[in-house]
């Protein structure tokens, strides 16, 4: 059948009402998708003030981040900023908690930052880094990565377990564990399962005021593990103070003691 103009105008009006109410559906789908999700936006985490050079003004210090998903605590892109214009971006960008603080570790009468975050989980591993921002350029003083793990540990007769550094033996824990693990366990430290005790990598930092010298230490905390992370035997502090002619941190002394 052949349509006349006011019939083919007619049909031609139907399919734009068809076209443009299919173009506002689709339109509708991406209408809800801020709520899927959202950008998230730079948000500050910390905020301090403190002498960072030998000019005695006092610097203002903030740490800002963004949200990992919406509501979230982890924060990713984390960057440490100065009022100078400093921008600090920490290796391991992201974390739980994050902040800065400020303490002398070089005995100049100005601060460090000292940045610290939390990966979360088990275990309370953390980031930590030292920045002395007295020069132009921000230079590196602690780096958590570089910290050395120097142990292992095994099991011993009489429900021992025992600690080597660089090969040596270094302490020995008596009956470590509770009383369900020790009792599963046969004199040699045998176990159904077979997990190994092992020390942990760096797993927190503190920084200790030492008062006769007016500046600051770093203790670093390992835990000596007897199967999982839990089951925390005992630890190893290893305290580290800022050595001027060497220009970095140097090891002190190391101390140990049980959970």
């Amino acid at each position: 059948t052949r349509l006349n103009s006011r019939g083919q105008i007619a049909e031609t009006k139907n399919m734009r009402t068809v076209i443009v109410c299919t173009v506002a559906a689709i339109l509708s789908l991406f209408a809800v998708a801020p709520c899927v999700y959202r950008e998230s936006h730079e948000e500050i985490l910390c905020e301090i003030c403190a002498i960072i050079d030998d000019s005695g003004e006092i610097s203002e210090v903030k740490v800002t981040g963004r949200r990992f998903a919406p509501d979230a605590g982890y924060f990713t892109d984390i960057k440490i900023l100065i009022d100078d214009g400093k921008e600090i971006i920490p290796e391991t960008d992201e974390g739980y908690g994050a902040g800065v603080a400020a303490f002398d570790f070089k005995g100049g009468g100005y601060c460090q930052l000292f940045y610290f975050a939390s990966s979360g989980g088990s275990g309370g591993f953390g980031y930590f880094y030292v920045f002395d921002c007295s020069e132009t350029q921000t230079v590196t003083l602690f780096d958590y990565r570089k910290f050395d793990n120097v142990y292992t540990a095994e099991y011993a007769d009489s429900y021992q377990l025992k600690v080597f550094a660089n090969g040596k033996l270094f302490t020995t824990y008596n009956e470590y564990g509770d009383r369900n693990e020790i009792d599963s366990r046969d004199k040699n430290g045998a176990t159904a399962n077979d997990k190994k005790p092992y020390v942990t990598d760096l797993n927190f930092v503190e920084p200790v005021f030492v008062y006769s010298q007016k500046r600051y230490r770093l203790n670093i905390w390992q835990n000596v593990i007897g199967s999982v992370q839990t089951n925390v035997v005992g630890r190893i502090i290893t305290t580290l103070a800022y050595d001027n002619d060497y220009g970095s941190f140097k090891q002190l002394f190391v101390s140990t003691g049980g959970k």
